[in-house]
């Protein structure tokens, strides 16, 4: 597609459209049953606990900036109060970004943080329907709804509070700037890419960076230029930021690294990006599997089969352009993903390929006519439509299966947290027994709760702990299934 070329309709479909699956109606009731889908899980489900170290630190930072603050003044005994993610120092605050923590600030003022992350999802994937509806037709804009909706890559993150979700919703927006000017080439739709870009540098730089670099694939200076001028104010703010780390160039993960050398030594793990791990046999592997469980586990399946033929469908001039940058989109964050360290950990296999879901979306929109009638004329009607229902149906089970496998380490994670309010405690500490006691010790921005959690190293004598505490009734919890508290004289 070239800017200020005239539309042309939509692919055309293997059979005839059918005016219920193309209604606006049925998008938008799709759209409210996802968005309360990802309510219930977040609510119900994952029970608004913070799984990981990521997403409690984002909390955390959401905690502060509810009251105005970027920072809170560290208390005494540092050493024995080091959490996962967060920088303890003179003052209190998370390493990451302050896009997604901002968010989640303006729902914590209203008591929902929680709430937050499932309504960037659905402002995510609406903003996918609309911009394919405009490019494609509106059922091609149903099926980019479903592919990205029901991806459990989207609807898993859009129940916790990583920032993944939240960068899609930036993406989304780009995206759709980026189709708007290519549909009328007006300069104002490239502002809208800018500044959406510029907010997913403040959630994810890279992610905000990476979609930058795909544009030079529009293959127009004006196109890099007004977006990256629109970004520059988001980028200041970004730096500004990060000067509460010493500097306006060290960011959040430079000077956490103190702390984690201290809690998990200093050969915890190599630099995160490396020009190695493109022949590292461990990270190569890992790569792939991340690769894998994208296609196979973490999208609706057959969405990226489908989305082959999307790719050889795109081919008339008026699709060209969009395809072309949708495909460079993948392939650079695919390429960026090979330089990284790929170790599992708490988060999905592959959320740092999750802007790619909205290519794939695009993508798969545009194959499913194709691909459906090939079906159709190999096998039959009555078989496409079991094959299409099917994979939602797998795609419900696929999300259902992961929510199922996941919740056993939630609940043992957050064990401790139940353990102790089982037991009422009341002006209490509780000394942390555990293989990774920082993963624990999670007492807000402010430590001023009814019980202190501490991860002091076990070398630390009952008796200092208790001194420096006084008031305070002094137990001991060790990690297991469940977790045991035990009152230390």
């Amino acid at each position: 597609m070239t800017p200020g070329a005239p539309r042309e309709p939509s692919i055309e479909a293997g059979a005839p459209r059918s005016s219920i699956v193309g209604s606006l109606p049925l998008a938008l009731a799709v759209i409210a049953l996802l968005g309360v889908i990802y309510a219930v899980l977040a609510r119900y489900v994952f029970d608004r606990f913070p799984y990981s170290g990521d997403e409690y630190s984002l909390a955390l930072q959401g905690e502060l900036f509810a009251r105005g603050l970027l920072e809170a003044p560290a208390p005494a005994h540092l050493e024995w109060l080091r959490v996962d993610h967060v920088l303890i120092d003179a003052f209190i605050r998370s390493k990451y970004p302050p896009g997604a923590a901002f968010l989640l600030g303006l729902g914590e003022r209203g008591g929902v943080a929680w709430l937050i992350t499932p309504l960037e999802g659905v402002v995510g994937v609406t903003l996918v329907w609309h911009t394919v509806r405009r490019l494609l037709g509106p059922r091609e804009g149903l099926i980019a709804l479903i592919a990205i909706g029901l991806a459990p890559l989207h609807a898993v993150q859009a129940a916790t509070f990583y920032a993944h979700t939240a960068t899609v919703m930036f993406l989304a927006i780009a995206f759709a700037g980026v189709a708007g000017w290519l549909r009328g080439a007006r300069t104002g739709w490239l502002v809208i890419v800018g500044a959406a870009l510029g907010c997913a540098f403040l959630t994810r730089p890279i992610d905000g960076l990476l979609f930058g670099l795909a544009m030079v694939s529009l293959r127009s200076w004006r196109a890099v230029i007004v977006p990256a001028l629109a970004a520059l104010p988001f980028v200041a703010i970004h730096l500004w930021y990060q000067a509460q780390f010493g500097s306006a160039l060290t960011d959040g993960y430079a000077a956490y690294e103190p702390t984690l050398f201290a809690l998990y030594g200093r050969d915890i793990a190599p630099h995160p990006f490396s020009i190695v791990n493109l022949w590292d046999p461990v990270q190569l592997w890992n790569h792939l599997d991340i690769c894998r469980a994208f296609v196979v586990g973490w999208t609706v399946p057959g969405a990226v089969l489908v989305a082959l033929f999307g790719a050889l469908a795109m081919a008339t001039p008026a699709a060209r352009t969009i395809r072309r940058f949708s495909l460079v989109l993948i392939a650079v964050y695919v390429a960026a993903l090979l330089l990284t360290i790929a170790d599992p950990d708490d988060g999905a296999r592959p959320r740092y390929l999750t802007p790619i879901l909205i290519p794939v979306a695009l993508l798969t929109a545009a194959g499913f006519a194709p691909a459906s009638a090939a079906l159709a004329a190999r096998f039959g009607q009555r078989v496409r439509g079991v094959v299409v229902s099917l994979a939602i149906v797998f795609a419900v089970l696929q999300v259902v299966a992961i929510v199922y496998d996941r919740l056993p380490l939630r609940w043992e994670r957050q064990g401790l947290y139940r353990a102790v309010e089982d037991a009422q405690l009341r002006a209490a500490v509780v000394i942390v027994r555990a293989r990774y006691p920082s993963r624990f010790a999670r007492n807000g921005p402010w430590f001023d709760r009814d019980v202190l959690y501490l991860s002091a190293p076990p070398d630390v004598r009952v008796e200092t702990i208790g001194a420096a505490y006084p008031g305070r009734t002094i137990w001991e919890a060790r990690e297991g299934t469940p977790w045991t508290l035990t009152r230390v004289p």
